[in-house]
């Protein structure tokens, strides 16, 4: 395999090829680097076998340009010389590194002898190397935004768990101690995490402005390559024709707008389309602002509309700001609305602070407004917070100072929570007080909850506690829809504080969604207590109203009734069943207070009714009381007399009792006595001894007898022994008579007549002594 070499001084030729190939001989008087460079491409050419014509077909070239890059007439470019390498190497004859490294410092060499295609091949370099460090920046930020997203997705996962342990430790009061370490570490994981979020923030958006710098120059390198690959300098041999771009250059100089749109497009039919934005972007950045809307409104009209965009960016990095106001100005007048939207995008992307103020001040001193607004938006989103900080410190308290601050609303709604802080922040040291006030506002307002609780513990934790609570004050003033997931993110004070706003501001119809939704939820407690801050506050109609709405948004009224009275504290459910009686809701009140006794906690039930009768309700009287009696089961009938007995209502128990106990059968005194066992707690026993002292002083002697009986065939002996013992003492020998009549009362007597009558026959009598 034969192993290309460039030739060095003294080294003999090269052998030729299997096949022989002629070439045109080289020019006379060539200088020593072109000549040098010459006969070394000529003899890695010939290495392919080919001839001029067949390798100018093959790779699409004009014979002429190939014919004349081997002979010396013109200095080929590099990417001929290195196609002709990449032929060699195909036919497995590949030159040497060192080979082909000497070939490129001939190349280097001849084009420095032509002052124009040194230029070219160093812009060529530098555009080499902008483009590298475009993909490495593009690089980093692809890892950045990689990194970005991993962190906020650890950082989401974290404060879900934060959240689900706040849950626990407020439903499991008890075992605080054991999540206490482990809420620690997250919190603790959570502020790391958020801090990495900030930093990569950050560098992203650094690396964004990088990246669009890398790619503003390699933008301009292109261009400038572009212009000089085509003209043809003082380099430029005798026999070549005059640089179509050099011919253009001058018809951009003198020629009218017709002249140059018709140029523009002889070069599309050409296919030089590079060429004709090239001299659309020269003719606007030279000709007057009335000329350049003339030009291109033209292209506009001739379809030549990519041309036109295109010449606009370079527009506003070119002209002064006065032109491209007025250029805006003068746009917007002959209805090309769209190119003035892409200059303001232009101005963006490109503008440094100062300059953006001013052309959102030019554009609004040219009387399109809006646009200004738009641009100022723009700017708010995308630039960095130094950038924007920049622009409003130059344009506020002026003419376009309404501006800026709709410009800080829309960077509240579309900027990341991390950046919003770090803007409230840096306004407040500038003393931009109404900008940074619009900002908090707009946050506030169009934010989601979840948002708004993350911007609100940020402000605070830097130290911006009145901004916090700006913030959370006007965000309360959105709807119920917003204020519900609000306090599902919210920690415990500050949820309550928005439930308590909101039963003191808000309509029936919102209080009645909030109470079903957290009712739905599982935050039972919140329900219970904005329903009671609510009666306590509102009228009756408005009560009323709110229970009627409860009824056909969710589980109803009164299964939200009932979860109240079991989770209110008793002292709260007295109070609100005394609001309930005070506004004469008088179904809602009873069912609290079947609630609240409808159940094993009777020291519950006894703080309930304690309360009830020191606020004078007429649920704690007797008369309610005994009606109620009359009515209940005997289990709940258990529970009220044990928790009037445990509230000292001794009065109120008594006249239970004789109501229900009065005419009642003595197995019903009985099944009461299962249900209080002698020996049990003290309010048992007294309940007991007030029933059996009830039936000892107010039923008869044969009842009394028969209970006695009734409890001994229960099993309650010992409660039967009571009985006849206080029955005894009381009655003396006529209650021992009673009870023996009751113990004897279906013996049979000797001395009765049924005693001595013969046993009837039973149906197989007759049978029997038949079979006998």
């Amino acid at each position: 395999m034969y192993e290309g070499h460039v030739r060095t001084p003294g080294e003999p030729a090269v052998a030729a090829p299997v096949r022989p190939v002629t070439l045109a001989p080289l020019k006379e008087d060539l200088p020593p680097e072109k000549r040098a460079l010459a006969e070394d491409l000529r003899q890695v050419f010939l290495l392919l076998g080919v001839g001029v014509r067949r390798y100018a077909a093959r790779r699409f070239l004009d014979p002429a340009s190939v014919s004349r890059y081997l002979n010396g007439g013109r200095v080929p470019p590099w990417d001929f010389v290195a196609g002709v390498i990449a032929d060699v190497q195909d036919m497995q004859a590949p030159l040497t590194p060192e080979a082909e490294a000497a070939l490129r410092d001939l190349h280097r060499a001849a084009l420095k002898s032509n002052r124009h295609s040194s230029e070219v091949q160093e812009l060529q370099d530098q555009l080499a190397e902008a483009d590298e460090e475009t993909r490495r920046i593009t690089t980093r930020q692809r890892a950045l935004e990689e990194a970005l997203l991993d962190r906020e997705g650890r950082l989401a996962q974290v404060r879900s768990r934060c959240r689900k342990l706040e849950t626990q430790l407020e439903a499991q009061r008890g075992e605080m101690e054991l999540w206490q370490g482990e809420y620690a570490r997250l919190q603790e994981e959570s502020g790391d995490l958020q801090e990495q979020v900030v930093y990569l923030q950050e560098a992203l958006a650094v690396t964004r402005a990088e990246l669009i710098a890398a790619e503003d120059r390699c933008h301009r390198l292109e261009a400038r390559l572009e212009t000089l690959q085509e003209v043809s300098g003082s380099g430029r041999e005798d026999d070549e024709p005059l640089s179509i771009m050099v011919m253009l250059e001058e018809a951009d100089r003198r020629s009218s707008v017709p002249e140059l749109v018709r140029a523009v497009g002889d070069l599309e039919l050409r296919t030089r389309k590079a060429m004709a934005g090239e001299l659309v972007r020269s003719a606007t950045q030279s000709r007057t602002v009335e000329e350049v809307t003339g030009l291109l409104c033209a292209l506009r009209q001739a379809g030549f509309d990519a041309h036109a965009r295109t010449a606009l960016p370079a527009m506003v990095m070119a002209r002064s700001i006065g032109d491209t106001s007025a250029l805006a100005r003068e746009l917007f007048r002959e209805g090309l609305e769209d190119y003035v939207v892409t200059l303001v995008q232009a101005s963006v992307k490109f503008h440094q602070p100062e300059d953006l103020a001013d052309f959102a001040l030019g554009l609004h001193r040219t009387g399109l407004p809006g646009h200004a607004e738009s641009l100022l938006g723009a700017a708010a989103v995308v630039r960095p917070i130094p950038d924007l900080v920049s622009v409003t410190l130059t344009l506020a308290g002026g003419e376009l100072d309404d501006a800026v601050a709709a410009a800080m609303r829309v960077a509240a709604a579309q900027r990341a929570v991390a950046d919003l802080v770090t803007l409230s922040i840096t306004l407040r040291d500038r003393n931009l007080v109404r900008q940074a006030d619009a900002l908090q506002r707009a946050a506030a307002a169009e934010r989601s909850a979840a948002d708004v609780a993350e911007f609100i513990r940020s402000l605070t934790q830097h130290g911006l506690g009145p901004d916090a609570e700006t913030v959370f004050a006007e965000t309360q003033a959105r709807s119920v829809g917003h204020l519900i997931p609000l306090v599902q993110v919210l920690r415990d004070r500050r949820a309550w504080s928005v439930l308590s706003r909101a039963a003191q501001r808000r309509p029936v119809d919102d209080i009645a969604i909030l109470i079903s939704e957290l009712y739905l939820t599982g935050r039972d407690q919140f329900a219970a207590d904005l329903l009671l801050l609510v009666v306590r506050t509102r009228t009756a109609d408005q009560i009323a109203q709110l229970l009627l709405n409860l009824d056909s948004t969710g589980p109803g009224a009164d299964s939200l009734l009932r979860t109240v009275a079991h989770v209110l504290a008793p002292m709260e459910a007295a109070a609100l069943l005394t609001q309930l009686e005070h506004h004469g809701l008088t179904e809602p009140a009873e069912t609290v207070f079947r609630c609240m006794l409808d159940g094993e906690l009777v020291g519950q039930a006894a703080l309930f009714l304690t309360a009830l009768a020191q606020s004078a309700s007429r649920y704690a009287g007797q008369d309610f009381l005994c009606r109620l009696a009359g009515d209940l089961d005997l289990a709940p009938l258990t529970s009220l007399l044990l928790a009037l007995e445990a509230a000292g209502l001794t009065g109120s128990l008594d006249a239970v009792v004789r109501t229900r106990y009065t005419d009642c059968p003595v197995l019903d005194v009985a099944l009461l006595a299962k249900q209080l066992p002698a020996g049990g707690s003290a309010r048992e026993e007294g309940v007991l001894g007030c029933v059996l002292g009830y039936v000892i002083h107010a039923r008869s002697l044969a009842d009394q007898a028969a209970l006695v009986s009734a409890l001994q065939s229960a099993g309650l002996y010992v409660v039967a022994e009571r009985l006849a013992t206080e029955a005894l003492r009381t009655h003396g020998r006529r209650f021992g008579n009673a009870l023996t009549r009751e113990r004897t009362k279906h013996e049979q007597k000797v001395l009765s007549r049924s005693f001595w009558l013969p046993d009837r026959p039973g149906p197989h009598s007759h049978s029997r002594h038949k079979r006998e």
